[in-house]
């Protein structure tokens, strides 16, 4: 069914990265980690099509979308007012599985938008929760990571970086941490890029740790009508739809060589 939420306010995190804040009281109370919404930006007929957002966190009456401007969508949702109201539809989707005690979450760049989400539903429920966030470069990122690292402090989590070019954290890709992390993980919840996702999915299967993959994918309605989000699965071939049946799905599901 489709709502309307009230934008409260937007706050620049980064470079092109914003933390949106909605009034969607309906919205909040039913989300939970990994699900998603589609925002209609525009009345008008550009951009035509709702975007899908993964869902940052909620807090009361509250919905937080932690987003990149990559697009003319996003364009013009960074430039909208507060007290502005947004066609908004959700959650829809699928979620993590948080019954685990020791989590590893694996994020590549704005992969950790529904993750934090995730680790911080799960320390609040006494789970020893480590992140393992990469970035190709800290540049832009600065308020963004310290946000991050503040709430890590407060929720007791264990919060690692890796740059590609070394100006955080470790270098190299963010997957180079996962061996030793996983010698103690239950379980492994990541979204990233594809490619990112493919090599932790493979390195959870060596250690033998289940692991969940949040997926995007270009969609059109958020709802499994229009097939455009299909991703191919296994066993037997066939596809799966990341409005349905993801956009979290366990990493044996999904066909990466396909993908």
């Amino acid at each position: 069914m489709r709502k309307y939420a009230k934008v409260v306010s937007q706050e620049p995190v980064g470079a092109g990265v914003f933390l949106l804040r909605l009034e969607a009281p309906a919205v909040a109370a039913a989300t939970s980690p990994g699900t998603f919404v589609m925002l209609r930006v525009s009345g008008g007929p550009e951009p035509l099509l709702a975007r899908p957002f993964s869902v940052h966190g909620a807090e009361g009456d509250h919905l937080l979308i932690l987003y990149q401007v990559v697009g003319r969508g996003t364009e013009m949702l960074s430039r909208v007012e507060p007290g502005r109201e947004l066609a908004c539809w959700g959650p829809l989707g699928n979620g993590f599985n948080l019954d685990c005690q020791r989590p590893l979450l694996v994020a590549g760049g704005m992969g950790v938008a529904p993750l934090w989400f995730a680790a911080r539903a799960m320390a609040e429920r006494g789970a020893e929760v480590s992140v393992l966030f990469g970035l190709a470069g800290a540049g832009g990122y600065s308020e963004l990571l310290a946000v991050l690292q503040d709430q890590a402090e407060a929720g007791k989590i264990s919060l690692s970086f890796t740059t590609e070019d070394g100006s955080l954290g470790e270098k190299g890709l963010v997957t180079h941490l996962m061996p030793q992390a996983l010698e103690r993980a239950d379980r492994v919840l990541a979204c990233g890029p594809p490619a990112m996702l493919k090599a932790v999915a493979s390195l959870a299967a060596e250690a033998e740790v289940a692991c969940q993959v949040s997926l995007e994918a270009p969609m059109a309605c958020g709802v499994g009508a229009c097939l455009g989000c299909v991703v191919p699965a296994v066993p037997g071939g066939g596809y799966l739809r990341v409005c349905q049946e993801g956009p979290v799905l366990g990493a044996a599901r999904v066909d990466w060589e396909r993908l």
